[in-house]
């Protein structure tokens, strides 16, 4: 059921990723300096909190726990030749969450004062059923509890592992930051997402640049290993032209997924919460540099795998038989040897995940109030069912929550692309013509 599903999933987000691109002259490449330019624009102050803040909450999102355990995966499956190719395909697909954010916008409504938009306001009109909507909205609460909720703690179970702590009361404590950070109210979320991620972020780099000073002179001797793995250049050499296709493609792929699955493109979680942000002027050129904003966040996620790759390869971590997450920790603690590493390491974790879950809940939250036209009741459920779910995550197997997961991604990648693929062409004419950038 995965792979039949995966197999169109990845194709259509690939194809019409290079269709946006061409159409839209690029954008994501050539007016990246430009966006991140807008994160200092002047402005009305609370718009521009409000701009970066929804930023913070989307890279925070995407940059979960499997962010670090999925390179290490994708580094012994691939090789290190496939952090080349991850970078190529976030260039090529990060489009899609230009224009996800693009129509999230043109497409929001109003409920109880707030702005709700994303795919599930425009997936309906634009592939002609409201069964779609459902069908969408069925996805979100699946991948909310899976991937947003359930695998990240579950994630936690390795790190607690190294100071002796059950899994479990990562599960309870991960809980109650949880329901104190939604009873605090929407606000001091963003507010706290806004401290949290960059803080997280920081820490993290720190930690990786330590790596890399301690190991400095296997710096060059590892970029290089990554360009010569690029392609599977031996079988070639060998005369193996079966092997060497098989192999590049088999580099290409897992590049591929981890790119995907690295930035959460095509899911438009992007276009969710940049549709809260309140605009000031002129609405076409809000939506447009709303929509160049969202295009950072993968950018950011490629530095972070980038660096988490050399910092494997550099230790020689990912020639070590550990799997995961293990890697990871493995290679930071060849660097640091101080028995306050493992704290450290599990305070990140916990923060990794905490912002994943913080910005799933937002999400499958924002989606719910549009089918159910903001019920505050609803809202309520939601939430505690949300949070209940949490120590689940601690001791469920991992497999299943992440087949679970990737059934409930390829649907949201179908539905979501095949309808920002469908409003495009409807609306090609406002989002190129009018435009203030192109």
């Amino acid at each position: 059921m995965k792979v039949i599903l995966f197999l169109p999933a990845i194709l259509l987000l690939l194809t019409t990723s290079i269709y946006l691109s061409i159409k839209l002259k690029w954008v994501q490449i050539l007016k990246l300096p430009f966006a991140i330019s807008l994160l200092g624009k002047s402005s009305n102050g609370s718009s521009r909190l409000s701009s970066i803040a929804a930023l913070f909450i989307v890279f925070g999102g995407n940059l979960g726990v499997g962010n670090i355990s999925g390179t290490a995966v994708a580094l012994k499956t691939g090789g290190p030749g496939f952090v080349l190719w991850m970078i190529i395909i976030i260039t090529i697909t990060s489009i899609i969450k230009y224009v996800t954010c693009y129509f999230s916008l043109e497409k929001r409504i109003k409920y109880n004062g707030k702005y709700i938009g994303g795919p599930i306001t425009y997936v309906g009109d634009a592939l002609g059923s409201s069964k779609v909507t459902i069908l969408f909205l069925i996805a979100m609460i699946l991948a909310s509890i899976t991937v947003g909720n359930l695998v990240q703690v579950n994630s936690l179970s390795i790190p607690l592992s190294l100071v002796n702590v059950p899994t479990v009361v990562g599960g309870l404590v991960m809980m109650i930051a949880f329901l104190f950070s939604i009873t605090v109210g929407a606000r001091k979320i963003t507010i706290l997402m806004s401290t949290v991620v960059p803080l997280m972020t920081v820490s993290y780099f720190f930690l990786a640049v330590v790596v890399l000073y301690k190991f400095s002179y296997n710096i060059l001797p590892s970029i290089k290993l990554i360009f010569s793995n690029f392609l599977a250049i031996e079988s070639l050499k060998s005369g193996l032209i079966g092997s060497f296709i098989l192999e590049t493609f088999s580099i290409i792929q897992v590049g591929t997924l981890r790119g995907i699955f690295a930035t959460d493109i095509g899911l438009g979680l992007e276009g969710t919460i940049h549709s809260s942000v309140k605009n000031n002027g002129d609405f076409q050129q809000f939506k447009v540099e709303q929509s160049l904003i969202a295009i950072i966040s993968p950018l950011l996620v490629a530095i972070v795998v980038f660096i988490t790759t050399l910092a494997l390869l550099v230790t020689d971590a990912w020639m070590a038989d550990a799997e995961s997450t293990n890697m990871c920790i493995l290679a930071f603690k060849a660097a640091i040897n101080s028995n306050y590493t493992n704290y450290i390491i599990i305070a990140i974790m916990f923060c990794f995940s905490f912002t994943t879950i913080i910005n799933w809940f937002l999400c499958s939250k924002s989606t719910i109030s549009y089918v159910f036209a903001g019920n505050k009741n609803c809202l309520k459920v939601w939430g505690v069912i949300f949070a209940l779910v949490i120590p689940i995550g601690s001791i469920c197997r991992a497999q299943a929550l992440w087949d679970a997961a990737d059934i409930a991604i390829a649907f949201m990648i179908i539905i979501n692309t095949a309808a920002i693929l469908m409003m495009f062409l409807k609306y090609k004419e406002n989002i190129i013509g009018k435009s203030y950038y192109f």
